[in-house]
């Protein structure tokens, strides 16, 4: 209870008695002592004798900084006597008037630590408004993502290396595949909002593989399997394959040829175009790790075929995603990302609509928001096995891939890329600067623009592709730090609790794996 002094009933700092100490326990002067070294410490690191505020005993246990080092003391009775003893020459003194003024004291006091007490209040409920406002804002931040998770589990066993391919008919076909132990022979399909998963075929008649191209012709809506790996798994050695398979239902499925003019390859590009006609690129052969640099074409959907290039100027290499762009300004064109030769690349090269004439693309890049230079180079790391698409207006995106360096998660990568397509000379008479629209458009290099950090995790061998209807990219599977995945995610803008876990979990690695070397 509150003293009257030092010398009083019930004096000291805090207001408790500082008579009768025989009848404290040890643990309770063990106690008072700690108190008194706390609030000497507390007066040595904040000086605030000169602020004025209460000092209670909750204050030392909890809060101590929003409260005076220094106690808040009531009017010692034996001082108040004695001084109006001095002030009235040693006459006797009016006990009432001192028991008034002993009251008004511990009135003010009262007061004043109400006041305090408010003010205390006050500061907790603006601290937790303004905390749990931030949490809110950060938890809407990152649960909003530019990408819709549209199944976790598909249903099909998750796999890398794979086809996957959006049919004439709006359904999502995926062919083949591996996982840590086996190759797959079967044949998925479903529709494009990740519902209604069918396996078409259990193992096909091309057999369980990896490593192969999956190609449909938009025309006439028929599928092609290309190559790929029947081995390369577990224990097995690699046996790579040079045949075609075609079908139009992604159940039946015909031999085009048994073994094409092209060397046995896995992981190799292929595209189609707009006459049905298909191509293929680079790939590892059986031999070594360097790749291929050759161009195929063929024009009878994959029975007979013709060497457009057998050395590319690129290196020989595989892993690579194989890109034709269906619209935009360059539209027909086509571009090779990066890939490895036994050293991932960051490299792009572009070629015209029939692959025989290449040339290495030079980008823009920014140096500290300051000042731009042009290399002959993508701002993206070094990657392989990673998945790319193009959408109507010419706009390149890749996504994922195995990097040559480990980072958060390990050596796979969850980044996303784009690359507009270039501007075309402007339709205004004014803009324009000369008759010839040549000299009208603009010849800066462009620039790769890294998109937000997707909530899908880091992954290679993954797969791609764009929805025509709505020029929205979906990819699916792939292999990361957590084994194979089995998902499928829409390039759609979402806000749900999986963004925000995944976004979370991102962050974690990222604080835990420190800053990079």
């Amino acid at each position: 209870r509150p003293g009257d002094g030092p010398g009083g009933k019930g004096g000291g700092i805090f207001g408790w008695r500082s008579k009768g100490h025989g009848h404290r326990t040890t643990a309770q002067r063990k106690d008072r002592a700690v108190k008194k070294r706390l609030v000497r410490c507390l007066q040595w690191s904040c000086s605030r004798k000169r602020c004025g505020f209460p000092k209670c005993k909750c204050c030392v246990y909890s809060f101590p900084c929003f409260y005076c080092c220094a106690p808040d003391l009531l009017l010692d009775k034996k001082v108040l006597i004695d001084q109006l003893k001095k002030a009235s020459n040693g006459k006797p003194v009016n006990m009432t008037l001192v028991e008034d003024t002993l009251a008004a004291d511990r009135e003010r006091r009262r007061e004043h630590k109400m006041m305090w007490k408010r003010r205390w209040r006050l500061c907790c409920c603006a601290f937790f408004t303004v905390a749990l406002s931030a949490i809110g804002v950060l938890v809407v931040i990152f649960a909003i993502s530019p990408w819709t998770q549209l199944c976790d589990n598909c249903g099909w066993p998750g796999r890398a290396h794979f086809g996957a391919v959006l049919s004439k008919d709006g359904r999502i076909i995926l062919v083949g595949g591996r996982d840590g132990t086996q190759n797959f022979g079967d044949v998925w399909s479903g529709n494009k909002e990740g519902q209604d998963w069918n396996r078409l075929v259990e193992v096909a008649n091309f057999g369980a593989r990896h490593g192969h191209a999956l190609l449909s012709d938009r025309q006439s809506g028929e599928l092609f399997v290309l190559g790929g790996d029947k081995g390369g798994v577990g224990q097995f050695d690699p046996l790579p394959m040079r045949d075609v398979w075609r079908s139009s239902d992604g159940k039946n499925w015909v031999l085009q040829t048994p073994e094409a003019p092209w060397a046995a390859r896995r992981f190799f590009g292929a595209v189609t175009d707009q006459a049905g006609r298909l191509f293929i690129a680079g790939g590892l052969s059986g031999h070594g790790e360097g790749g291929l640099n050759d161009i195929w074409r063929s024009e009878d959907k994959g029975v007979t075929w013709e060497a457009v290039a057998l050395a590319a100027p690129w290196s020989a290499r595989h892993s690579f995603p194989l890109i034709r762009l269906p619209g935009g300004m360059l539209e027909g064109r086509l571009y090779l990302l990066g890939g490895t030769d036994g050293f991932a690349h960051h490299d792009v090269w572009q070629g015209d609509a029939e692959g025989s004439s290449w040339s290495l693309m030079t980008f823009t890049h920014r140096r500290e928001m300051s000042y731009d230079s042009f290399e002959d180079r993508a701002s993206w790391q070094p990657r392989a096995a990673s998945a790319a698409v193009a959408d109507s207006k010419g706009l390149l995106k890749i996504f994922g891939g195995q990097l040559d360096t480990e980072g958060p998660e390990g050596f796979f990568s969850r980044e996303a890329w784009e690359l507009a397509s270039p501007e075309g000379a402007p339709e205004e008479w004014w803009q324009k600067m000369s008759q010839d629209d040549r000299l009208n458009m603009r010849h800066i290099p462009l620039e790769w623009q890294a998109g937000t950090d997707p909530p899908w995790t880091a992954r290679a061998g993954l797969q791609a592709f764009v929805d025509p209807e709505t020029d929205s990219a979906f990819i699916l599977g792939g292999q990361g730090t957590d084994g194979y995945k089995a998902d499928l995610w829409k390039e759609a803008l979402s806000i749900n609790f999986v963004n925000l876990y995944n976004m979370l979990e991102l962050i974690w690695l990222r604080v835990s794996a420190g800053p990079k070397r």
